[in-house]
């Protein structure tokens, strides 16, 4: 219901196992007997959702393209289609990393049973498999942040290829940081996935609080709901470079906050489809980039990253979009000043008086001004009382592993959530945050 009511698309996947395992105690142990009972009650449960667009069998399964994997796929297929004949059946369909040496090809047997053919990381594949299948549907079913540009490009010239899903929307609890960003030196090496103390996933557009992380902004230009979006890139530790996982994104921020770097030069990366930017620091031009007008490329249909040097001073940072002489939009990044205050603000101001019912409470640490201060690490004490609980409260940060059920809880990058939920009774819930040296954060929530 929730997923209708934010005019969400969703794909209905039902299995990310078959018959064979991908982890010990997987599904595997249950397909068999179980297969056809589940995908029957998520269909009954589902059909009726206008949200749901797609349903989907499977999830880089093993056996996709084996004779067994068809069987089970024509198998599967039949059982949804007796029951909903309304919306396409795909598959996520990945390389062949799980059987090495297999070629693409041998893939073609799996997507001919579908009525949409799902990919994994295979956008590089779209035009040479509609030159050999041209009456295949495609769509990329996962899709990594730093290929947002080549994807959409695909969803937008190409009219087989029908949309893209990336991995993944919103960060997650496990895979524990696989889409790092780390800098190593001489001898060190970069791992998958990242040791404890990390439990987040880190690849997510979102952070797990619901913020938008650089790669979302970046995304907002490519799928042009913005024109204009910048970065600035952390300082590279000395002796150090910077390795960043297959589904990360590069260290950089959407702030202006770089105590002890004053002199040295950040790079800022703006994200565009205007053809020229200026980039001015405290009103003083820093550099200004146009790209080759060449063909369809002068226009604004093309996505321009680019680059500047900007010698760090505190202050006014800002990418001014122009053509020629005329101004046409602008990004600004401000050096915050000290945190002076917690700020707490609920997503709602009422919730029904219901056991069932929670309610989200952004924290920001803020400057005199209101104005959140990015680089922010400060641990609040929690209070919540009247007709309500706690039953949450936590930060973003992939390795800051603390319990999500205490009161004490530290902010990143100047950023905190908390989750309370009505006890039943009607009244009000009262939220208190509290640090030494701040002013304490206050949000109320009528219960009904």
């Amino acid at each position: 219901d929730a997923c209708d009511n934010l005019g969400m698309l969703v794909i209905d996947e039902a299995f990310d196992a078959w018959t064979v395992p991908k982890k010990p105690m997987d599904y595997s142990r249950f397909f068999p007997e179980w297969h056809e009972k589940d995908l029957r009650s998520m269909v009954a449960r589902d059909r009726n959702h206008p949200s749901v667009i797609f349903w989907s069998i499977g999830n880089e399964i093993p056996e996709r393209a084996d004779t067994s994997g068809i069987r089970i796929a024509k198998e599967l297929i039949g059982i949804i289609r007796e029951m909903d004949t309304t919306r396409p059946v795909t598959n996520a369909i990945c390389e062949f990393w799980d059987h090495p040496g297999r070629e693409w090809d041998r893939t073609a047997p799996a997507f001919a049973v579908l009525d949409i053919g799902g990919y994994n990381y295979k956008w590089n594949k779209y035009l040479d498999d509609h030159k050999k299948y041209p009456g295949r549907i495609m769509m990329g079913t996962e899709s990594v942040p730093q290929e947002a540009y080549e994807n959409w490009e695909a969803v937008e010239n190409d009219p087989w290829v029908i949309g893209d899903f990336v991995w993944t929307g919103m960060d997650y609890l496990g895979e524990s940081g696989i889409g790092h960003t780390v800098y190593i030196g001489k001898g060190e090496q970069n791992t998958w996935s990242m040791p404890w103390p990390w439990y987040i996933s880190w690849c997510g557009d979102i952070d797990i609080c619901g913020n938008k992380k650089p790669q979302s902004y970046y995304r907002d230009v490519v799928w042009e709901k913005s024109m204009i979006e910048m970065a600035v890139h952390a300082p590279v530790p000395e002796g150090k470079k910077e390795v960043t996982s297959y589904w990360g994104w590069p260290d950089e921020y959407r702030s202006w906050n770089w105590t002890g770097n004053e002199g040295k030069d950040m790079k800022v990366r703006v994200f565009t489809r205007y053809p020229a930017v200026r980039m001015e620091l405290n009103g003083k031009v820093t550099g200004d980039q146009s790209a080759p007008e060449t063909g369809a490329s002068a226009g604004t249909d093309s996505l321009r990253i680019f680059v500047f040097e900007v010698p760090y001073e505190p202050g006014k940072l800002t990418a001014i979009a122009h053509s020629g002489d005329r101004d046409i939009e602008s990004r600004t990044l401000r050096t915050s000043e000290p945190a002076q205050s917690i700020h707490l603000a609920a997503d709602r101001s009422e919730i029904w008086a219901s056991r069932s019912e929670v309610a989200y409470v952004n924290v920001q640490v803020q400057d005199a001004q209101g104005r959140l201060v990015p680089d922010a690490a400060v641990t609040f004490d929690l209070t919540v009382t009247g007709a309500g609980e706690l039953i949450g409260a936590g930060n973003a940060d992939p390795a800051g592993m603390e319990s999500l059920q205490d009161t004490r809880c530290t902010t990143f990058r100047g950023r905190a959530l908390v989750i309370v939920r009505s006890d039943g009774s009607q009244g009000w819930i009262e939220i208190e945050a509290t640090s030494p040296g701040l002013q304490k954060g206050y949000a109320g929530i009528r219960t009904l």
